[in-house]
C-alpha cells in the first residue's frame, strides 16, 4: 500500500480553511444586569438605598447587600425586603455562591427586626455580624428561582403593593 501524494496536503489545507473560519465567541463575562441597575431600581422606593457587592469570609466568596432605610419609607417591611432580594437576585454581576448577607440600617432596624420580616416571607436567617443577617442561597433559590432571576416588577414580587413603589413621605402627612 503506497501513500497517495497530496492527501496529507489536502487534509492540512482543509483543516487550515476550517480553522481560519472559526471565530472566537463573544465575551459573555459582561453582566446582562449589573448591580448598579438593581441598586437604581431599589432606590425608586422612597427612603431606601442599597449597595450590592462581593465580599469574602476568609476565602469563601458571598454576596453582601447593605440597605439604608430612612423615615421616608412608610411601607411594609417584609414587602420591602422581598422586593430588594428579588432585585438583588436579578443582577448577574456577582454570584451569590452559598449565602447572602443582608444588613439593614435605619431607625429601629436590627438583625432581629430583619429576621422577623424575612420569616414572614418564609426565609430563614441567622445573625451574621452587627445588624446583618445571613441567608442561605438554597432558600433564596426556593423563593426567587434559579440565579440570576428575571428582573422583578412590583406585580411580580409577592406581597409588594403600589404603596411600596410609590411610597409616601411622612412630611406630607
Amino acid at each position: 500500500m503506497g501513500r497517495r501524494p497530496g492527501v496529507g496536503i489536502t487534509v492540512l489545507l482543509l483543516c487550515s480553511a476550517l480553522l481560519s473560519g472559526c471565530t472566537v465567541p463573544a465575551d459573555n463575562s459582561k453582566p446582562q444586569r449589573s448591580t448598579s441597575a438593581a441598586e437604581a431600581d431599589i432606590a425608586k422606593t422612597p427612603g431606601v438605598t442599597a449597595r450590592i457587592g462581593r465580599a469574602y469570609d476568609g476565602t469563601t466568596p458571598y454576596l453582601s447587600v447593605n440597605m439604608e432605610v430612612s423615615e421616608e419609607f412608610t411601607g411594609d417591611e417584609a414587602a420591602l425586603l422581598d422586593n430588594v432580594l428579588a432585585q438583588v437576585w436579578s443582577q448577574d454581576e456577582y454570584a451569590p455562591e452559598k449565602y447572602v448577607t443582608l444588613g439593614v440600617s435605619g431607625a429601629g432596624r436590627t438583625a432581629d427586626t430583619t429576621s422577623a420580616a424575612l420569616a414572614g416571607l418564609g426565609l430563614r436567617s441567622m445573625k451574621y455580624a452587627g445588624s446583618a443577617v445571613g441567608l442561605r442561597g438554597a432558600d433564596l433559590v426556593a423563593r426567587y428561582g434559579k440565579w440570576p432571576g428575571s428582573v422583578p416588577t412590583p406585580s411580580a414580587v409577592p406581597k409588594v403593593g403600589q404603596e411600596l413603589v410609590q411610597g409616601t413621605s411622612r412630611a406630607g402627612n
